[in-house]
C-alpha cells in the first residue's frame, strides 16, 4: 500500500508561499532605495543639469552683477540642488526690490525676473540731515510709503517732487515712512498727476505743515494747502476752482482747500495791472488776495465765491 504524501506537499507549498512573500517583501523595501539612487544619478550626478546660463531680466536700475551676486549662484552649481525659494527671498532683502520671480529651466538654465520699485517722490527732513538729489543722504520713497536709496540719479531722478517735513523718525532703508502727512503726500503727488498731468500741472514739491494740513507747490508757482486726510475732496474743488479761473481768464496764485467752505483764493495779476500799463507785459505776475474785505470785489471773484458757496 503507498503511503500517503499529503503533508509533504502542504508543507512545500507553504515553504514555497513564504520564499515568494519575503521576495516581494525585499522588493517593496528596495524599490524607494533603488528609486533615490536612480533619482540622484540622474538628477544630481548628471553632468547635464549644472548650471552653465543665468537669466537676469530687471527694469529699474539694479545690474545683473548686483542681482547674481545677491542671489548667490553662479556657473557650475547643481541645478536641481539650488534652492530657489531662497534666491528669492534673498534678492526681495535689496530694498530697491518690490518683487523677485525664480524657475528653473531644465537642462542648464535659472530665470530670475525683478520688479523695481517705482520711485514717486524724494523725501527732504533738514533736521535729520536728508537732503533731495543725494546719493548718499538722500531717501526715494515708492507709492506705499518705502523707503530706498537712489542708485542712478538720471535726469528722471532729478525731477521727482520733494516731500518734505521737519516731523519725522530717523528712517531705515527698506522700511515704510511712518510720517502719516509724508504719506499723504505721496497719494496727493499721484492723484493730481491722474488728474491734472495732461493739463501741465505737475507738483514740484509738498510740504507738510502740521498733522492736517500739507501745502502741494506746483510747477505752475500755484500754491495749494490740501487736508492730510481729506486730499481727494480738495483736488475735487481745485478743479471746480481751475475751470473757472480759467474761463474768467485769471491766473490763480494760491487756493486753501484744506477749508470745505468759503475757500480762500488769490489770483495773480501782472505789474502792468498794478501799474495802469506803465510796466511791460511780459512782467512778472505778483499775487493779490481775492477776497479783500476793504475792497470791492470784481465779478469774476463774486462768481468763483458764489461756486465755490454752492449757490
Amino acid at each position: 500500500m503507498t503511503p500517503a504524501r499529503t503533508p509533504s506537499r502542504s508543507k512545500a507549498r507553504r515553504r514555497g508561499f513564504l520564499i515568494r512573500s519575503l521576495a516581494i517583501l525585499c522588493l517593496c523595501a528596495s524599490l524607494p532605495v533603488l528609486g533615490k539612487w536612480g533619482y540622484d544619478t540622474i538628477f544630481y550626478q548628471n553632468e547635464e543639469f549644472v548650471l552653465r546660463r543665468l537669466n537676469i531680466q530687471t527694469d529699474g536700475v539694479l545690474s545683473e552683477a548686483r542681482l547674481a551676486e545677491i542671489a548667490n549662484v553662479a556657473a557650475g552649481m547643481n541645478l536641481m540642488e539650488l534652492d530657489l525659494e531662497a534666491i528669492r527671498s534673498q534678492v526681495e532683502t535689496l530694498p530697491q526690490v518690490e518683487k523677485a520671480t525664480v524657475t528653473r529651466e531644465l537642462p542648464d538654465r535659472i530665470n530670475l525676473i525683478v520688479r523695481e520699485r517705482m520711485p514717486v517722490a524724494w523725501l527732504s527732513s533738514p533736521p535729520l540731515g536728508i537732503r533731495p538729489w543725494d546719493m548718499e543722504r538722500g531717501y526715494l520713497l515708492d507709492s506705499e510709503g518705502i523707503l530706498f536709496r537712489c542708485l542712478d540719479l538720471n535726469d528722471g531722478m532729478k525731477s521727482l517732487p520733494v516731500i518734505e517735513s521737519f516731523q519725522v523718525i530717523e528712517p531705515v532703508e527698506g522700511g515704510r515712512i511712518e510720517s502719516e502727512g509724508v504719506r499723504s503726500g505721496l497719494k496727493l503727488i499721484l492723484e493730481s498727476d491722474r488728474r491734472f498731468l495732461e493739463q501741465g500741472m505737475a507738483i514740484a514739491e509738498v510740504r507738510v505743515r502740521d498733522e492736517w494740513a500739507v501745502e502741494a507747490i506746483y510747477q505752475n508757482r500755484l500754491e495749494v494747502t490740501f487736508g492730510v486726510f481729506d486730499y481727494s475732496r480738495g483736488l475735487d474743488d481745485l478743479a471746480l476752482i481751475l475751470g473757472n479761473a480759467e474761463d474768467s481768464g485769471q491766473r490763480l496764485a494760491t487756493v486753501n482747500v484744506a477749508a470745505m467752505k468759503n475757500i480762500p483764493v488769490t489770483f495773480s495779476v501782472s505789474d502792468e495791472t498794478n501799474t495802469g500799463g506803465a510796466a511791460s507785459s511780459g512782467a512778472e505776475s505778483a499775487p493779490v488776495e481775492a477776497v479783500e474785505p476793504t475792497l470791492p470785489e470784481n465779478e469774476q471773484e463774486k462768481h468763483l465765491r458764489s461756486i465755490l458757496k454752492g449757490g
